[in-house]
């Protein structure tokens, strides 16, 4: 017996709140908000979307510019990579609501009075808003706070949602079925990110339009699902450090020795050189190695291990054996972005030593 496909969504509805001004330090945000809401009607099951720069600003989270990279590091649960752009180094980091980004968050546009920070939590956030929402409004609407971040694999920035209260941010479809009638096994889908993209068409820096009310949006408000559920942390983090930082911490490269890499393609001369500069590194723990190593500028050319008291000390060899290891896994992480030239790895006495 045929079974009766779903019926089709309905239209979605993205309006933008306007007229809000500049919010400052001690800004009633629910009043404000609620203002600008009402003559968009807003109902039940409708989501607000609110950049959490104006939260943070009505919070009073900004910092003089010279404190922004102390600011940094006071908001970094851990430093997943930091890259070198013109002269300026970009921290990477996961903030303690979940979310890797890069320079905690901390924004100094459309921020007068200095960088703003994040919230510590946003989900927070989120809950005293719409509870103030609801008070001036008789309305359980939901809430999404954004921010602007980009993805892995993916050019360009969009909005996500990083703190959320009465909305379902996961939706689960498993256990549904697909247009085609065959079983939905693994389909969790991001709504709250989804929400707050599609608010993001209507606002924005330029525009100084902070805030949008999304209607029509099935099931968004069926559930209360925090945002720190959308981030992959600990044990489900695939992708904790990047690939050149993952080698290094291999290598067993502490924090304070790892080099920063740039954020524009960097020539092979650059890479092999930071690769040798890793390999040599010595371990926590471990005392220099009894060998030295340098490009050697051939025909051919390659990397020179020289090693001290070759004929006479089983220690360099050793040690030399294992420089070049180092060397060769480390060339092979700089080789994962773009393929290096081949980069022979050769032993040899030291011709102090042995004149042979």
């Amino acid at each position: 017996m045929p079974t009766t496909p779903p019926a089709a969504p309905g239209p979605l509805t993205v309006l933008p709140l306007t007229g809000l001004g500049e919010v400052r330090e001690g800004t009633d945000l629910p009043a404000l908000l609620a203002e600008a809401l009402s003559p968009l009607g807003p109902r039940e099951g409708d989501v607000l979307c609110v950049s959490t720069k104006i939260v943070s600003k009505a919070l009073g989270l900004c910092v003089a510019p010279e404190e922004r990279d102390a600011a940094i590091a006071r908001a970094a649960v851990r430093t997943v990579a930091r890259r070198l752009h013109t002269r300026v180094v970009t921290s990477v980091v996961q903030i303690p609501s979940g979310p890797v980004m890069a320079a905690a968050g901390v924004d100094s546009s459309n921020a007068p009075d200095g960088p703003l920070l994040l919230p510590e939590d946003p989900d927070a956030c989120a809950r005293e808003l719409r509870a103030g929402l609801r008070a001036r409004l008789g309305l359980e609407l939901g809430v999404v706070l954004t921010d602007t971040s980009s993805r892995i694999w993916r050019v360009g920035v969009s909005d996500i949602a990083l703190g959320a209260a009465g909305v379902a941010s996961l939706e689960d479809l498993r256990g549904g079925t697909d247009a085609g009638g065959r079983a939905l096994t693994v389909t969790v889908r991001n709504l709250a990110d989804e929400l707050a993209a599609a608010a993001d068409l209507v606002k924005g820096k330029a525009s100084g339009v902070p805030a949008a009310l999304v209607r029509g949006a099935d099931g968004a408000t069926a559930a209360d699902v925090p945002a720190r559920e959308l981030s992959r942390t600990g044990s489900e983090d695939w992708f904790r450090r990047p690939s050149l930082e993952s080698v290094w911490v291999a290598l067993g490269l502490a924090p304070e020795q790892e080099p920063v890499a740039r954020m524009s393609p960097e020539p092979a001369a650059e890479r092999i050189a930071r690769a040798l500069e890793v390999a040599a590194l010595p371990r926590p723990g471990h005392g220099p190695y009894r060998a030295s190593a340098t490009t050697v500028r051939e025909a051919s050319g390659g990397v020179r291990i020289v090693v001290e008291r070759a004929d006479a000390s089983t220690t360099s060899l050793i040690d030399a054996a294992t420089l070049a290891e180092r060397i060769r896994t480390a060339l092979g992480a700089e080789s994962l972005g773009e393929v290096l030239p081949e980069v022979p790895v050769r032993l040899v006495p030291d011709p102090e030593e042995d004149p042979r």
